[in-house]
């Protein structure tokens, strides 16, 4: 009688994210030490645990109606394809490789995180004050709608220089003249997606909107304005 011992390694979990209707691969960091002879695809999502696919002898099997016609594979079935993502992909996922020759295999995770494609945001300027030596501003960034997730962040660009600002939605900008050619610009992101939007100070400080005080000096209108703007679209 022989008895045979199996062993098993576990590499994981992998976080992986990914957008509705684009695709995504699940597959190791690093090369696997021997050839691979056959893996299993394993799907958990809400605490149950379904049969996804197999793959052996260069052909993947389906197993799970939630991914008919969506999967493909290849590194010898280690690395999984899913196309036209949905929603309800978000879960757990596990390839349980068994090696060539090996009494050995190898129980590789994933925690795959479906996301929608980030809006692209809209910037409002409000609160102007502008002197000759001053233009001040709050500007404002906001999505037309609101998916999970979203993180909002600023960035002063300047003949070629970047200054972060503090994470949120809004800013408040004291300029002088020799800055009002830089851009502000806003992103919006979360962790599969990011677009942005910026607004060029250059577009509204030289209007002075100034009218005669009392003193000979002269007093600022405050107003309020919203601009529309050529927005800027990361691919």
């Amino acid at each position: 009688m022989f008895w045979f011992f199996f062993t098993t390694a576990q590499v994981g979990p992998i976080q992986v994210y990914g957008l509705i209707t684009q695709s995504v691969s699940l597959a190791p960091t690093k090369p696997l030490a021997q050839p691979v002879e056959q893996v299993s695809w394993q799907y958990i999502s809400n605490g149950k645990k379904y049969r996804l696919a197999d793959y052996k002898n260069q052909q993947l099997s389906f197993r799970h109606s939630q991914f008919s016609q969506r999967l493909n594979a290849d590194n010898s079935g280690t690395r999984l394809w899913i196309r036209e993502l949905r929603s309800e992909d978000t879960g757990s996922y596990t390839a349980i490789i068994v090696l060539q020759g090996k009494s050995q295999t190898v129980d590789l995770s994933f925690t795959l995180t479906v996301y929608e494609p980030v809006p692209t945001p809209d910037i409002m300027m409000e609160k102007v004050r502008i002197s000759p030596d001053w233009c001040n501003f709050t500007l404002h960034c906001s999505a037309p709608t609101n998916p999970s997730a979203l993180s909002y962040s600023w960035m002063y660009r300047h003949k070629g220089r970047y200054q972060p600002y503090p994470n949120g939605t809004t800013i408040r900008v004291s300029l002088q003249p020799e800055s009002w050619d830089g851009e502000y610009l806003c992103l919006v992101q979360n962790p599969a997606d990011q677009k942005n939007a910026s607004i060029a100070p250059r577009e509204f400080c030289p209007d002075t909107r100034l009218t005669k005080g009392i003193l000979g000096g002269y007093k600022l209108r405050q107003t309020t304005v919203i601009l529309t703007l050529n927005l800027q679209t990361d691919d």
